[in-house]
């Protein structure tokens, strides 16, 4: 049977036989779908309309749950109602309690999303059957299938392309949409015992903040959301919370009422903006500029932290002024040898008139910071004898920094930001004046080709006032909780402490454990640098890759992007590309081609791929098996082979992922069974390792080398994946259970309380091992949760090459495009030399496209894609509110309505992120006119935390320099 959309059919045969609501213009909810039908409700006679509100507002029974795999960072508490085997509402809870006295708590949280999930659980398109393609990909020609001919299918065509094209062919996202329970489990250990590429994309869709890795050694940082509300000088700065943490944004305004400043840093008049003390409406990419500026003022002003400053940044340490490098020696301690002779870093010592090895450093006698028996100076020149006798003059960074600083004055950041110099000026004296200043700086903050100076540059005000690692003050840019047993229970081959035995056996040999011994009790190393080190050489033995990897070498984009970046640095990118991928310190993967199995389950690639026309021109083609799960159809389902239904949000066991806004676990318990035929993550990927395993077994299939880095046996994929059979299909909620038993954060917590509770404050911060980076063992569950006590008040080094906060960067790279230090250079004209910048938000009304065809949040907004527009630039186009408009630039040409707004700066195109290219004329979105530019030092690699890795640095796509022209587009052309 085909089923073709649009076709009407009755609501039985509609949903049971093709399960693809999503391609019917007129598919209809299912809230009344029924798997059994001796399940039917039973008849209730009503009387009068009172008794019809009555049978309204009874249930059968509330269940406790939450939204674990949205990829929203806002983790909130839910009670389910009910009745007759349907979810047919959801209500906040308030089960949270006030951190400390003084502080407001987190109740209620939750959002209009999250208040009508039900709408998209039972919408129009819900998958509820298997699926495979009969025609051509993107036709939507559809036939529907049985579980276990979809299994045998795709199995059998996966092995064939792995006996073809190995293991590394093997293609799954991991993300941005994922849980920390087992469904997600699910699908990671599947793809890392299959031997596939585990293809990071963070800094593909922007949201890798790799200023804070090249900072602070780690990407993401944070505490909890109520310490918001201790800072004296809030600034919101390339973050919208009214808009993308609802439930959290409270703490903002409760912080005013407190004596707080809020200020909010946008070039839009955005939500957040509207409750503002100061709102700087600065020239978009100009954000350097300014921070730069203040930086300057708080030496000036005498406001500069100078032992914070001295202890835990960079600035005391020597730079040659020959090379641009710091000063670097040899550790000549007796077993030098057997620890490889690590370098040593310099400060200068006055008492003696020389450099001192600074302690923190690689290869030094300590791990801690503290220096003993002199005062390192920050500022200062020096001349140092070389082993070779030379004579080379030497700088602290401190001097580098207060130089770049000079000419950034308030006239010159007022030049580049558009902003009056006593704009500039108030913002800067504010800053330097408070004694918590704290910084918001979200995922959004990093889609800009030089947001990574941009955030370099709030993070060097927030350390020249001593506030990173300080309780109400610092860096809030979106920290996580460590789930410990997540990140162990992909490696696991078999349950138990034999397990575990086996994958700590494969992290360190007997020789580098006795090492790690010797360096905790020589105060080398911390508890935490070892857990750090050892996960990061575990990290070696994955499949890893990034997406923009992925598509740079196989979108057929190469060409473009080189184009985007010429002039900008030295060298072409593809020049960064090869020496990155021939030192090492990129991976390049697959090995032999491009990928030849794509899996898709937590994303929507090609709704959210730059040059989509690149992607299904030439990416797309290569794939010889597309395998879609998941709970509803999407543009990269429709140009899928398979489709097999997942079991919806309220549908399955899990847990929200650990962001540390909200310091508590969020357990999702299963309101209801799975809609249809659909199944959890965890079953489906049970089912079909069973199936490769049985198939590889009757065919005697070798052992493949995966990615050259162990052997993969799919011979064992199924024991491994199950192991050894202590998991069965139904056990998600098993899994998830031994999760949470081997995460310390969670000591304790059992899923038959939190089946009761919903949510249970977490015992401690976990194991600071990436993407985690609290480092707070003071924290165990009680207090506001504040970061970093682990360097600031313990002393212990920050994993960066320095041991510190690291603000000059003597790779290389850096060094000839002049990015040693933060500065501020202007946004490209990616896309060609058009008169709007293309600039992204996150949007109220969905999370991705995850709610983007819901008609109760539609009703809320426009209904359709929207671009909007300052007031006075689309009169002068002619375009008026509500018209439509064509977006164009070198790259091509789409269409969009437009909403005229006075919140727009002029000489911007505004748009809300995440429809679907289904909603656009032609299913052109917005994306067809991005290029995705890439900047070519975040290929580097070789030099400390300078170095690739998932979660850490990678190189990115980027979105905000993109420039286009509008023009009007007349009815009769739409309709056309």
């Amino acid at each position: 049977m085909v089923q073709k959309p649009g076709l009407s059919s009755t609501r039985r045969e509609f949903l049971v036989a093709t399960g693809v609501a999503a391609l019917a213009t007129s598919g209809l909810p299912l809230f009344h779908f029924r798997r059994d039908a001796a399940a039917a409700p039973t008849t209730v006679k009503l009387g009068s309309w009172e008794d019809l509100y009555r049978e309204r507002w009874t249930w059968d029974r509330v269940v406790k749950g939450s939204h674990g795999w949205a990829n929203c960072r806002s983790a909130c508490a839910w009670d389910l109602f009910v009745k007759d085997g349907v979810v047919v509402r959801e209500e906040q809870s308030a089960p949270y309690t006030a951190s400390e006295p003084g502080v407001p708590d987190f109740n209620p949280r939750g959002c209009q999303k999250g208040a009508c999930y039900t709408d998209v659980m039972y919408g129009p398109s819900r998958l509820t059957v298997p699926l495979k393609r009969v025609g051509e990909r993107g036709s939507g020609r559809w036939e529907p299938i049985g579980w276990e001919q979809a299994v045998s299918e795709i199995a059998d065509r996966m092995l064939r392309i792995a006996e073809q094209h190995g293991t590394d062919t093997l293609y799954q996202d991991l993300g941005p949409n994922f849980d920390q329970g087992a469904t997600t489990v699910g699908r990671f250990k599947f793809q890392m015992k299959a031997g596939g590429m585990f293809a990071d994309m963070w800094a593909e869709i922007g949201d890798l903040n790799i200023g804070g890795t090249l900072t602070l050694g780690f990407a993401h940082a944070g505490g909890s959301s109520d310490e918001w509300f201790l800072s004296d000088y809030q600034v919101v700065w390339m973050m919208n919370p009214s808009v993308t943490q609802i439930s959290d944004a409270h703490f903002l305004f409760e912080g005013r009422y407190n004596g707080a400043e809020l200020v909010v840093i946008d070039p839009q008049y955005t939500a957040t903006a509207v409750h503002a003390d100061q709102w700087l409406p600065l020239r978009t990419g100009s954000d350097a500029a300014l921070g730069l500026a203040v930086a300057r003022h708080i030496w000036e002003s005498g406001h500069l932290d100078v032992d914070a400053v001295r202890e835990q940044t960079d600035f005391p340490l020597l730079v040659r002024l020959d090379t641009g490098r710091f000063l670097r020696g040899r550790n000549r301690m007796a077993d030098a040898e057997e620890r490889g002779q690590a370098d040593l870093l310099y400060l200068w010592n006055p008492e003696r008139g020389a450099p001192e090895p600074a302690p923190g450093s690689p290869g030094a006698d300590s791990g801690k910071l503290i220096v003993e028996g002199f005062t390192p100076p920050i500022e200062g020149h020096f001349r140092v004898t070389l082993i070779d006798g030379r004579s080379v003059g030497v700088a602290t960074v401190g001097s580098l920094v207060k130089e770049q600083l000079d000419p950034w004055t308030f006239a010159e950041a007022s030049r580049l930001t558009g902003l009056a110099p006593g704009i500039v000026k108030r913002f800067a004296r504010g800053f330097a004046e408070a004694e918590r200043p704290m910084i918001l700086s979200s995922w959004g903050s990093n889609r800009f080709l030089h947001s990574d100076l941009m955030n370099r540059t709030k993070l060097l005000c927030l350390a020249m006032k001593g506030a990173i690692g300080k309780k109400g003050a610092g860096y809030q840019a979106t920290g996580l909780i460590d789930m410990a047993g997540f990140g162990s229970s992909l490696q696991l081959n078999r349950s138990g402490w034999l397990g575990r035995l086996e994958v700590m056996a494969g992290m360190a040999s007997p020789s580098e454990l006795f090492e790690i011994v010797v360096d905790l009790a020589k105060e080398r190393k911390s508890r935490a640098g070892v857990l750090r080190e050892l996960v990061e050489k575990g990290e070696e033995r994955i499949c890893a890759t990034s997406v923009s990897q992925l598509d740079y070498h196989h979108q057929g984009i190469r060409q473009r992007l080189a184009q985007e970046v010429e002039g900008l640095y030295p060298r072409p990118l593809d020049d960064y590309v090869r020496e990155a991928e021939a030192k090492g310190w990129q991976p390049r993967l697959p090995r032999g081609g491009p990928p030849r199995i794509y899996i898709t389950g937590g994303s929507n690639l090609l709704r959210r791929s730059n040059q989509t026309q690149a992607m299904l021109d030439n990416f797309w083609p290569a794939l010889e098996l597309v395998v879609g799960i998941d709970q509803r159809m999407n543009f990269t389902l429709m140009h899928a082979d398979y489709i097999l239904p997942a079991a919806g949000w309220y549908e399955k066991p899990g847990i929200k992922y650990t962001m540390s806004y909200i310091p508590y676990l969020h357990y999702c318990d299963a309101a209801v069974a799975p809609l249809g035929d659909s199944k959890d993550e965890w079953e489906i990927f049970w089912l079909l390792t069973q199936k490769i395993e049985e198939l590889a077994r009757s065919r005697g299939t070798p052992v493949f080398d995966g990615c050259g880095k162990g052997p993969v046996d799919w011979k064992q994929l199924h024991q491994q994946y199950s192991c050894q059979g202590e998991y069965g299909p139904k056990d998600a909620e098993k899994v998830t259970q031994s999760i949470i038993d081997t995460s310390p954060s969670a000591a304790g917590m059992q899923i038959s309380n939190l089946k009761r509770t919903g949510v249970e404050k977490f015992k401690n911060t976990g194991l600071d091992i990436s993407p985690t980076h609290l480092y707070n063992p003071d924290w165990q569950g009680e207090g506001v949760l504040s970061p970093f006590a682990h360097m600031t008040k313990y002393k212990w080094r920050w994993p960066t090459l320095t041991g510190r906060q690291q603000f000059y960067l003597d790779h290389p790279w850096f060094l000839e495009a002049g990015e040693s230090l933060p500065t501020h250079k202007e946004s490209p004209k990616a896309g060609g030399d058009y008169p709007f910048q293309l600039i992204s938000c996150h949007s109220r009304w969905s999370i991705h496209s995850t709610w983007r065809d819901t008609p109760l949040l539609l009703r809320l907004q426009r209904g359709e894609p929207i671009i909007y527009l300052n007031t006075d630039e689309a009169k002068t186009l002619g375009i008026e509110d509500g018209g439509w408009s064509e977006l164009y630039n070198d790259l091509g040409r789409m269409r969009m309505r437009v909403k005229v707004s006075s919140m727009v700066r002029p000489g911007v195109a505004y748009y809300f992120h995440g429809w679907d290219p289904t909603q656009f004329p032609d299913h052109k979105s917005y994306k067809w006119l991005i290029p995705g530019i890439m900047k070519p030092l975040h290929w580097a690699g070789g030099e400390g935390h300078i170095r690739f890795g998932i979660n850490h640095l990678e190189p990115g796509s980027f979105v905000q320099d993109t420039r286009v022209g509008l023009r009007p587009w007349r009815e009769p052309d739409a309709r056309a």
